[in-house]
């Protein structure tokens, strides 16, 4: 056989560990795309005129999809090949730069943003299915550290990469460039064959034989909820209020790419997190979500900036592994596309209305209000923690 013929029929190999390299290396490529242009779009939309009551109606458009449709999915679409669905979303995100750059109101950049929400459904939800699919519980936490390193590596090169060419050539050129990044991955995805070995394995995801309820996770749900609204405001307010402080686009860009490269040096401590006891873990995530903000609202600067992100980046990578690991512990294999979904889904929620309420504090109040009100969010998370009698589930679960 050529030896080229054996590079292609190990990259298509539906073994779980070659199946998930291969997610991986097309996850980190959709990342770097979609991640290049997107902290941008918000200045694009203040340069053209928006408010910033706008500018969180362009987070609530792109999270409305995403709200919706993940747990539908997951759960109408069950044996249907999740690598094909992954496909669509570098497919999406191609569309979506291209028309950007065509795009000259607000109105219409508002519009748009529903097909980077779509873009979105395709890509996390569909690819953490595969994830928790294509391995075992002993090893699955390694697998989803393997994962959520491939697209944060994407989303650290990206901003500071589209910052450069957004300072240098202008906002459309950054655009164009997440649609040429996004376009190079659908090759990749196109070569991913799921593994079937692990389809049968139900017996090993049942826990006692407990039956399984969606009402059992409500309590990470509902803080995965704050959480969300919490982390929609940073991407979407933000990178607005830095550059009416003067930081310029390059800048900015850095700042989310310290962002990314936090969460994705953070998951080198991921087990010893999920050993800790849930109620801790989760009071801790909620103080180190609400200081970040507070230290964005009250000392604004480049450098507290930089540690504000990094803290709470880091932050999140532990509280995301932990709510995944908790919800498909809780779950059968055949429900894992139901449970993702519904966890991706209250996370677009969140997406959707952290924007829209922080943008409408920001129009009325103050741009510095609206991070405040985002720490006291935070904070309610470690009350639920304690109200919800997390750690007695979890011992029994």
């Amino acid at each position: 056989m050529p030896k080229g013929g054996t590079k292609l029929s190990k990259l298509t190999s539906k073994g779980p560990e070659a199946f998930l390299r291969l997610l991986s290396v097309s996850t980190f490529v959709i990342g770097l795309g979609i991640s290049s242009g997107l902290y941008f779009i918000p200045i694009w939309a203040e340069i053209l005129g928006a408010s910033y009551l706008e500018i969180g109606m362009l987070g609530f458009m792109r999270a409305l999809p995403y709200a919706f449709l993940p747990a539908l999915i997951g759960y109408f679409l069950v044996g249907v090949n999740n690598a094909r669905l992954y496909l669509i979303s570098p497919t999406i995100a191609t569309i979506f730069y291209a028309l950007l750059s065509l795009i000259k109101g607000v109105p219409e950049i508002i519009l748009a943003q529903l097909l980077m929400g779509l873009a979105f459904v395709f890509y996390w939800p569909v690819g953490e299915t595969m994830v928790a699919s294509s391995s075992t519980p002993r090893n699955r936490v390694r697998a989803f550290a393997l994962y959520s390193v491939s697209w944060n590596a994407g989303f650290l090169l990206g901003p500071s990469i589209g910052g450069y060419v957004a300072e240098k050539f202008g906002i459309h050129a950054a655009f164009w460039l997440s649609s040429a990044i996004s376009a190079a991955a659908i090759p990749m995805v196109l070569l991913l064959r799921e593994p079937a070995v692990l389809e049968k394995k139900v017996s090993d995801e049942k826990k006692g034989g407990v039956d399984f309820s969606a009402l059992r996770l409500a309590p990470f749900y509902s803080m995965l909820a704050i959480q969300s609204m919490v982390y929609a405001t940073l991407l979407v307010i933000f990178p607005n209020y830095a550059w009416r402080l003067g930081i310029s686009e390059f800048y900015i860009g850095t700042i989310f790419t310290v962002f990314s490269l936090a969460r994705l040096l953070s998951f080198l401590a991921i087990g010893k997190v999920l050993r800790s006891q849930p109620r801790f873990a989760f009071t801790l995530a909620s103080v180190l979500f609400a200081i970040p903000m507070l230290l964005i609202a009250f000392l604004p600067s480049l450098e507290v900036f930089y540690v504000a992100v990094a803290t709470y980046a880091a932050t999140l990578s532990y509280f995301t592994s932990m709510l995944f690991n908790a919800i498909t512990h809780s779950a059968p294999v055949e429900k894992y596309g139901f449970v993702v979904g519904v966890y991706e889904g209250i996370f677009g929620l969140g997406f959707a209305f952290g924007p829209l309420l922080a943008g409408y504090v920001s129009e009325a109040v103050g741009l510095r209000e609206s991070f405040i009100l985002q720490a006291v969010m935070a904070s309610a998370m470690a009350v639920m923690a304690f109200a919800s009698g997390v750690e007695r589930r979890d011992s029994t679960g």
